[in-house]
């Protein structure tokens, strides 16, 4: 292991020296940067699988411009909502368009926009030809995707104790494996199974093989009939303030895409174990309307509390969705969680409203602990949540929002707009304010904290470019808290500011310069109480991308980071990356070298990572040390993908690594992943 880092180091330098003069632009890298620019914040935690399956299948099916639908547009990423209505009313009001070139004439579509959408459309005729069932399944995507990873070096929790236990009940290494089925927009199944590192496998409490089993159905029986979805599957309705399962945009450098797209329902194909729906769903269109009913039925893993022995209430429900130890395994699927409700939508020329409504249902009294941050939060076993949105369209200008109500008769509300002045310069704007006893278990919109209450903030963004070769981004949000929070002693006021400068220097060379600013008041020990204190983080990056060839693109990037609360720490990281993909050999190679030097966890770094495919990869660099790592893909056959990635993280201040069943002796981390996929 100690050479590990100059082994790769070693492989990046020759394999530079090889593809020094090598010619192949893969629209692959694509879904990196659209990952990077919208998931700012994905360090604290965003399932990103939905968009990477959207954005590959796309690749390999292209949309047809001239036979789409603003919700399929939304299904790129790439585009916000007055760029998909300008698109929209160009084909509409000009005809079928035959090429890239002509969608320059569309306002709002740059160049650099054009380049990154070209891999993802096509000019098909208006009028497509309907197919069979027959010919649907014959030319369906299908694929089975196997996978394994795992920290080569053993945790505490796999070592056995003094009195003979182990505590994690599985081995250290976890196992993934997925099939999907997919015809156009019509057939839909799949199913997905993982086991994750520490939790048993075919023993123990795992007896029938995984530890998570999910599977779908989804199918389009008419244009009125549009979707039937039985067994695992996500509803996303309005803002998200009701409701909204999987990734929602959030702050990010696209200052201008804070209103919500894509809404409706779809089959889960993730693996995280919490949020999602269990059971079926429909929806009907009828001309301009279109009606959406679900339920679900499922279980969850609660704390459970007894009373003499018997099930009192529980008193909180366990997310982490790890199934190790004994006490992680007896929460496992303990609370019964019912959701049923319907959405709502109808569509004017340029207007949209809609409404949400949703009743939860435990069979459990959830009854959290004693705490003032937990006074105002929910308790029982039945709550509802009914919202009412809408969206208008028009000219350069979008205006939405929402307003919810929960049983608790707590009010939430949001009103954003985004202008469009023209091509060089946008404004976005929103408030929003979540009462402190607004209770809804399924929201997610734009906020500084992942609970949608307890909160109130006003976010400006503006995007302008200045010059062609230019892109100016920044947004501001001030917010605050009327009530306690778990990390503060009492209401808190905090405020963020970013600022990004994209350079297109060259056809061949790109940077940016980013510098983000945030305050909080946050809980602090003084003299033997806690009270709220200033906490200050800093961050400036510098980051270079310059294509030495059609084969060989570099990446280098610098950040710093200041954080201050009771004393001040500085944080530093710099890495190098390489991406090689040879013409004539069906390979795809990315590696980095990467320093960092950090006073403490509290100025820590992210960075993301290359990974496999539906992997996605942001660790947190801090301490003083050197992490590497190679990721490889390989095509042995035209159905056949391979992936191999080993990274190493290599502390040259410390002796032990993470604490508790985790902690690892030595100051070396090295993960293996390895992924295949067969495609019919």
């Amino acid at each position: 292991m100690k050479c590990l880092a100059k082994h790769i180091i070693f492989v990046l330098l020759q394999l530079f020296v090889l593809a020094a003069s090598a010619q192949n632009n893969s629209p692959d890298k694509l879904i990196e940067s659209i990952l990077e620019s919208h998931l700012d914040k994905i360090a604290e935690g965003t399932d990103v699988a939905l968009i990477i399956e959207d954005l590959e299948y796309l690749l390999e099916h292209p949309i047809n411009i001239n036979a789409t639908t603003a919700t399929e547009l939304a299904r790129l990423y790439l585009l916000n909502e007055i760029q998909i209505q300008k698109l929209m009313e160009y084909t509409e009001n000009y005809g079928p368009v035959y090429s890239i070139y002509e969608l320059k004439a569309v306002d709002g579509l740059t160049p650099k926009l054009l380049q990154n959408l070209q891999y993802f459309i096509s000019f098909g005729p208006e009028e497509q030809e309907k197919k069979t069932f027959k010919e649907l399944v014959k030319y369906a995507n299908q694929q089975l995707l196997l996978r394994t990873l795992g920290n080569l070096q053993t945790a505490q929790g796999y070592k056995t104790k003094d009195d003979c236990s182990v505590p994690y009940e599985g081995n250290r290494f976890r196992y993934y494996t997925r099939y999907n089925f997919k015809a156009d927009d019509k057939i839909s199944f799949g199913f997905t199974a993982e086991k994750d590192p520490g939790e048993a496998f075919f023993s123990g409490s795992n007896k029938h093989g995984f530890d998570y089993y999910s599977g779908h159905v989804s199918y389009k029986l008419s244009n009125t009939f549009e979707n039937i979805s039985v067994g695992d599957y996500i509803v996303r309705a309005g803002q998200g303030l009701v409701l909204w399962q999987g990734y929602t945009n959030g702050k990010s450098e696209n200052v201008l895409g804070i209103t919500k797209t894509g809404q409706g329902t779809r089959g889960y194909t993730s693996v995280d174990e919490n949020y999602y729906f269990r059971g079926a769903a429909g929806s009907v269109n009828l001309g301009n309307s279109k009606i959406i009913l679900f339920y679900s039925h499922k279980n969850a893993d609660g704390n459970l509390v007894y009373n003499d022995s018997v099930i009192s209430h529980f008193s909180s429900l366990q997310t982490s969705g790890y199934h190790r130890t004994s006490n992680e395994i007896n929460d496992e699927k303990t609370v019964k969680f019912t959701n049923t409700g319907g959405v709502f939508t109808h569509h004017f020329k340029n207007l949209k409203i809609g409404a949400t409504v949703v009743y939860q249902h435990f069979d459990k009294a959830f009854i959290r602990s004693e705490q003032l941050y937990n006074k105002f939060r929910f308790s029982g076993k039945d709550n509802f949540t009914a919202g009412a949105d809408y969206l208008l369209n028009k000219n350069n200008y979008v205006l939405f929002g929402e307003v919810a109500i929960s049983k608790s008769k707590g009010k939430a509300f949001t009103q954003g707009a985004i202008v469009h002045i023209n091509d060089q310069l946008g404004f976005s704007a929103l408030f929003r304010h979540f009462g402190k006893d607004y209770h809804a278990f399924w929201a997610n919109t734009l906020a500084e904290g992942s609970n949608i209450s307890n909160e109130s903030g006003l976010y400006f963004g503006v995007r302008f470019l200045p010059a062609k070769f230019v892109t100016l981004s920044a947004y501001s949000d001030i917010y605050k808290s009327d009530w306690f929070n778990y990390s503060t002693a009492g209401p808190a006021r905090s405020w963020d500011i970013f600022t990004q400068a994209d350079f297109q220097i060259s056809e061949k060379m790109s940077a940016y310069l980013r510098f983000k600013n945030e305050e909080k008041e946050q809980k602090f020990k003084s003299d033997g109480r806690y009270i709220n204190l200033p906490e200050r983080v800093q961050k400036f990056r510098i980051h270079f991308q310059f294509r030495a060839s059609e084969t060989v693109l570099l990446k280098t990037r610098a950040e710093h980071v200041y954080y201050k609360a009771d004393a001040g720490e500085n944080g530093f990281m710099i890495f190098q990356d390489i991406q090689y993909s040879p013409k004539t050999f069906p390979l795809n190679l990315s590696a980095r070298v990467a320093y960092f030097n950090t006073d403490s966890y509290n100025s820590r770094i992210y960075a993301y990572e290359n990974d496999m495919l539906y992997v996605f990869s942001i660790p947190a660099y801090y301490g003083n040390g050197y992490r590497t790592y190679l990721n490889l893909k390989y095509q042995p056959a035209n159905k056949i993908d391979c992936w191999l990635k080993l990274a190493n993280t290599c502390w040259t201040d410390r002796e032990t690594i993470s604490s508790g069943y985790n902690e690892i002796a030595g100051h070396h981390k090295t993960e293996l992943k390895l992924q295949l996929r067969l495609k019919f």
